[in-house]
């Protein structure tokens, strides 16, 4: 069985212990990712703190879930993985990072681990999300097959509506 994963920890204190977290967060403590979509089990977290100097620390690793996603073009539900890849860094509120990672104040400050990783995991889901293209049958629309010979008229219907004759 693995270790429990801490509730809360505080950033500078896990770096300073090279701290590395793997382990499974239960989809209860993800509330508002379960209202977003049906998570299929636990998350899969791998996390490491890593001091960079002395007033910043990165968090760095992956999380991820199985989700059931409603599928914006044929609305049907569809399962697919959801992962986050965390490359964050604590520091001072007005530090600017030469490493293009994203900044988070409170180095110092309590972090509760499971509202860290919903909001990675939230970040990474899809807006609008859908099947593959080949996999999915939106609601009206017609399966149409044309041949290779056949000429398409797309207003050739409206000529006959009108009472005009068709051209040969």
């Amino acid at each position: 069985m693995q270790p429990s994963l801490p509730e809360t920890l505080i950033p500078r204190r896990a770096a300073h212990q090279a701290l590395a977290l793997t382990g499974m967060l239960p989809a209860a403590s993800m509330p508002r990712l379960g209202e977003a979509f049906e998570i299929g089990g636990p998350v899969q977290v791998a996390l490491r703190f890593t001091p960079l100097d002395e007033h910043r620390v990165q968090l760095s690793g992956t999380a991820a879930t199985t989700v059931k996603l409603h599928c914006q073009r044929c609305l049907e539900w569809f399962e697919s993985a959801l992962e986050a890849n965390v490359d964050v860094e604590f520091g001072p509120e007005r530090a600017d990072s030469e490493t293009g990672r994203e900044i988070v104040a409170g180095a110092d400050e309590p972090m509760v681990l499971a509202a860290f990783v919903e909001d990675e995991l939230l970040l990474n889901a899809p807006m609008a999300p859908t099947h593959p293209v080949a996999t999915c049958n939106p609601p009206g629309e017609k399966q149409v097959t044309e041949s290779a010979g056949a000429v398409r008229r797309p207003f050739g219907e409206l000529g006959h509506l009108l009472g005009r004759k068709e051209p040969d």
